[in-house]
């Protein structure tokens, strides 16, 4: 029975500015034993600082430990590969950081994929995804793109620096539900809203729901583009691609009642931590 770690609340990670000694002191990961509740800070911190090999051989002994690829990925991975993009977008981070943490990333992916693909189930939708023409830079997209598959999607990667032309063949040889963008770079943000451009005036954009993402992408960039959704990390992208199919399968992509309700998710999520918070303290 792998062991049950919540990573899907929305913790406090500002300890992840300073030091390890700080994020041993935080309550993340209270509800994991305590030698896993340490393994996971020591890979929030690999992550960080680009520790290769290290973060690897951390990889082995937390599935022997029971917890699964999805809460590594989801738990630990995440919140280091989170501090590496803000500190990326506050200038902290410069490319070849990013890189090292990514490849870092890579790394530990690479461990985890066949057991991410061993928990998939029957096939809940198509999904097409790949970096904007012009970035080359993949480990969100990658994380994504398991997450999905973990969640019984089937995807379709197309790689970095995708062009708009690659996307619409996509389009029209998988015939998928949802069509996803990455971008690191605020020089290639562009390009996401000529993709979404290119896929209208081939008659494609009813066809797919388009979900954007990436350090530099906003909920208002989102908006101006006419994206469907605006996906912050690989659990609300996952969240959301399920209900495209299933509560909202029925609304065409690029609809305002469609756009409006994926929205409205991150509203009630935010509110339901809200309310959390609230009855934590209260009980305290």
């Amino acid at each position: 029975m792998p062991l049950d770690i919540d990573t899907e609340k929305e913790f406090d990670i500002e300890d992840l500015k300073h030091d390890i000694e700080r994020s041993r002191a935080t309550d993340r990961w209270e509800d994991a034993p305590a030698e896993i509740k340490e393994l996971f800070h020591k890979i929030e911190w690999n992550v960080i600082d680009g520790e290769n090999q290290a973060t690897v051989e951390l990889i082995n002994p937390a599935i022997e430990a029971e917890v699964s690829a999805r809460t590594l990925i989801a738990g630990p991975m995440s919140t280091g590969i989170s501090e590496v993009g803000r500190r990326f977008k506050f200038d902290e981070y410069f490319l070849p950081e990013v890189m090292m943490s990514a490849k870092c990333m890579q790394a530990a992916l690479g461990v985890l994929k066949p057991l991410i693909l061993e928990e998939k189930g029957e096939e809940v939708g198509i999904c097409v995804i790949g970096t904007i023409q012009g970035d080359l830079h993949d480990i969100g997209k990658n994380i994504v793109a398991m997450m999905l598959e973990a969640a019984s999607f089937t995807v379709i990667d197309l790689g970095v620096s995708t062009t708009p032309a690659a996307f619409i063949a996509a389009i029209k040889e998988h015939k998928p539900h949802i069509v996803g963008f990455s971008a690191l770079l605020t020089t290639t943000m562009g390009m996401q809203w000529e993709t979404i451009k290119q896929i209208t005036a081939e008659g494609l954009r009813e066809d797919v729901k388009v979900f954007v993402g990436g350090a530099p992408i906003t909920q208002a960039w989102c908006d101006k583009i006419g994206a469907d959704a605006y996906c912050v990390d690989a659990l609300v992208a996952v969240e959301k691609a399920k209900a495209c199919v299933r509560r909202y399968g029925d609304l065409k992509g690029g609809d305002p009642e469609l756009h409006a309700a994926l929205v409205a998710m991150d509203t009630a999520d935010a509110e339901r931590q809200a309310a959390q918070k609230k009855l934590q303290h209260a009980t305290a």
